[in-house]
C-alpha cells in the first residue's frame, strides 16, 4: 500500500473518464492534489475553477453538466450544509451528473476540532438524506471505487460522492 494517491495518477484517471472541470472549495486533505493541478494548469486540458462557497461549486459543475460534460466537485464535509438547495433543486431535479469529492473530517485525527465533530458524525446520514449514493474512497483500491461511482452516476444521470479521509489524496 502506498502512502497516498499519486496526483498524478489521480489527475490522470479523471482525465481518461472524460472529466473536464474541477471546481470547489480548497480543503487541506487535497492540498497535494491541488497543488500538483495548479502546477501543470498550462500542460492539463481539466479546467480548474476555485469557488467561493459550495453550492457556487455546485452551480459550476451543473452549468458542465448542462454542457453534457464531466464535473468534479470537491468540498470538506463541514460544507455539505451548503450545498443543499442547490444539489436538490438544480442537481438533482435536472439529472445533471458530478462527482462530488468531500473531506471527511471529523474522524480522528481530527475529532477534537469542534467545528469538523458534528458533521464527521452526520456526513453519511446526511448523504443518504439527499439520497446521494457515497462511497468511501480509500487508498488500496481507488480506482475501483472510482469506477463503481462513475458507473452510478452515469446510470443514475446524477451526483455521487465519495468520502475521502485525511492521507488518501494528502498527507
Amino acid at each position: 500500500m502506498s502512502d497516498l494517491i499519486s496526483p498524478s495518477s489521480f489527475l490522470n484517471f479523471l482525465e481518461d473518464k472524460n472529466f473536464s472541470t474541477i471546481t470547489g472549495v480548497p480543503c487541506s486533505y487535497f492540498k497535494d492534489f491541488l497543488v500538483y493541478l495548479a502546477s501543470i494548469e498550462e500542460e492539463t486540458p481539466m479546467k480548474h475553477f476555485i469557488a467561493t462557497r459550495e453550492d457556487e461549486a455546485v452551480g459550476i459543475a451543473s452549468g458542465v453538466a448542462f454542457a453534457t460534460k464531466r464535473a468534479v466537485v470537491y468540498l470538506q464535509n463541514s460544507g455539505l450544509g451548503n450545498i443543499g438547495d442547490a444539489l436538490t433543486s438544480l442537481a438533482q431535479l435536472y439529472k445533471l451528473p458530478m462527482l462530488l469529492l468531500i473531506s471527511y473530517r471529523g474522524l480522528l485525527p481530527d475529532k477534537d476540532y469542534p467545528e469538523h465533530s458534528i458533521m464527521g458524525e452526520v456526513s453519511e446520514a446526511f448523504l443518504k438524506a439527499l439520497k446521494v449514493p457515497y462511497w468511501n474512497l480509500t487508498v488500496d483500491n481507488w480506482g475501483k471505487i472510482m469506477t463503481e461511482a462513475i458507473e452510478r452516476m452515469e446510470k443514475i444521470n446524477s451526483p455521487v460522492a465519495l468520502l475521502i479521509e485525511k492521507g488518501v489524496l494528502s498527507q
